[in-house]
């Protein structure tokens, strides 16, 4: 019997990943064999999570979880152990973690959205920082 949910799922994770290949410069995402599902059946990290991304520009690999379906063209339900279970993914496989959703049936405005948790995102913040700041110092560019 054919499962819709995870039908549905399957093809976001692909859209996902096609999105990200074609908007995100010097990067190659891929989605992960049985959407995670191996991975941790098997304990292994490397194969945990939907898609993961390499950018050429950052240290670190992106690990990333996608949900559709839990809400419609307004709202989103989003539950804090998607979060948490990526974060201790990413953790796992020295990753970036992040979680993208999808708003069913919008069609104007905001229909994709990425989820990180603060601290993901206050040290990507700052790390971009630092790399502004050593960028200035390089080329002594004045911040006016």
């Amino acid at each position: 019997m054919v499962n819709k949910q995870k039908q549905k799922g399957d093809a976001w994770e692909r859209q996902v990943v096609d999105i990200l290949n074609k908007r995100v410069k010097k990067s190659t995402w891929k989605r992960i064999v049985g959407s995670g599902s191996i991975g941790t059946l098997m304990n292994e990290p490397l194969l945990t999570g939907d898609i993961k991304g390499d950018i050429q520009s950052f240290y670190k690999k992106w690990r990333g979880e996608c949900k559709t379906g839990y809400g419609g063209e307004k709202q989103f339900t989003l539950k804090k152990e998607w979060i948490d279970k990526i974060n201790e993914e990413a953790d796992l496989s020295n990753s970036i973690p992040f979680l993208v959703g999808k708003f069913l049936g919008a069609k104007i405005g905001a229909k994709h959205f990425v989820v990180l948790d603060l601290e993901t995102f206050i040290t990507l913040l700052n790390e971009y920082t630092e790399l502004k700041e050593d960028y200035d110092k390089v080329f002594e560019v004045k911040n006016g």
